[in-house]
């Protein structure tokens, strides 16, 4: 009996323990995004254990934060005049402030700045869903990938990198998921793997409408196989893709099916590169002086040397080496006028000195192989 009395009343005792927890605001002055920051700031100064040590703090903070948001919320919407104002947000705040509760006022508060409370279709419980969602750091598991990648532990980093990238739906910047799968890449290429830097950089490229589509891909390479003299400034002409974040995916895989002697494939990769920085280019060109009037490939290269930055981020981005690439895919192909075409504006006006000579001796070898 004594037995069975002090088993209850331990049971009891660990039943209000745990309801009666409670869990510390978080200091929201020197919160998870400014640690993270920190970080960000140490790695670019090349000071990596200090970078290592703040990333840990700004995943401990993030998680604190995210405990202690949900545990608030949860806590404030089970009084019986807030549940009677349901789960509709516009309803359950002024309940909450007649009630005086300011944290949990203050975490919608934040998120309706952030993101709108239609983001959450205007539910408690949506919005409580999704802030327990994001208690992984993404962001920061990425850089402590960067600082073991530099320090040659690959193996460390890859694991970091697919952690970024199996939480890459809760980044605050959709668009960084490419940098994980960059780094992925590199990584892969690093340690030989060569069917995962393939996979990765497919992956990358896979967020291209305009590589999921075959009629597009087949329209391109009619032209590109056209006989006609035109074929090469109506390809320029016809076709655009705006993806720019898959530029150097698309010129990678280009030179690796190059060296399998993929034709096909590399002329596709290829192809897409280039048409994606011409793109690019005569997006900002026409930023920069609305009253210019493109009239073929060789006006955007003349009007693109006029500008150092532009120029520089072609090298930096291996575009102006990406279309010296792209001619010698559609030769090999067999395509020796487009090849000519394209080789002839690039020995003159390809706005990076090498391949212009790289252009006119390519294009010396093609045409003799022509007129053979």
């Amino acid at each position: 009996m004594k037995k069975t009395f002090l088993f209850i009343f331990i049971s009891l005792f660990e039943f209000f323990c745990i309801f009666s927890e409670t869990i510390a605001k978080p200091d929201y002055i020197i919160d998870d995004k400014r640690i993270f920051l920190d970080a960000q700031i140490a790695f670019d100064r090349q000071d990596y254990g200090l970078a290592l040590k703040l990333v840990e703090r700004a995943k401990a903070a993030r998680k604190q934060k995210v405990k202690w948001e949900v545990y608030t919320l949860e806590n404030s919407l089970k009084p019986a005049e807030v549940k009677r104002a349901g789960d509709f947000i516009p309803d359950i705040l002024p309940v909450l402030s007649d009630r005086q509760d300011y944290d949990a006022l203050e975490i919608f508060s934040r998120y309706e700045k952030l993101y709108t409370m239609d983001f959450f279709e205007n539910s408690a419980k949506k919005l409580i869903a999704f802030i327990k969602n994001r208690s992984e750091f993404p962001e920061a598991d990425y850089l402590s990938g960067c600082v073991y990648q530099l320090e040659g532990e690959y193996s460390v980093a890859e694991q970091l990198f697919l952690k970024a990238f199996e939480f890459s739906s809760i980044l605050d910047v959709p668009d960084e998921k490419y940098d994980i799968l960059y780094s992925l890449a590199d990584i892969s290429f690093t340690k030989k793997n060569f069917e995962k830097y393939e996979e990765y950089l497919v992956l990358i490229i896979s967020q291209d409408k305009a590589f999921k589509d075959n009629r597009l891909i087949d329209a391109m390479k009619s032209t590109i196989r056209s006989v006609k003299s035109d074929c090469m400034e109506k390809f320029f002409l016809m076709y655009r893709t705006e993806n720019f974040r898959l530029l150097n995916a698309y010129f990678l895989l280009s030179e690796y099916y190059q060296e399998k002697n993929e034709k096909d494939r590399a002329l596709t990769t290829a192809a897409l590169g280039a048409l994606t920085g011409f793109s690019k280019v005569y997006d900002v060109v026409s930023k920069r002086n609305p009253e210019f009037e493109y009239a073929g490939l060789s006006s955007l290269f003349i009007e693109a040397c006029k500008y150092t930055d532009i120029v520089e981020w072609g090298i930096k981005n291996n575009v102006w080496k990406g279309f010296n690439d792209f001619a010698e895919n559609t030769f090999k192909n067999e395509c020796p006028v487009f090849a000519v075409k394209l080789y002839t504006i690039l020995k003159e006006h390809s706005p990076e000195e090498y391949w212009r000579a790289e252009a006119s001796v390519r294009l010396d070898v093609i045409t003799a192989a022509v007129k053979r």
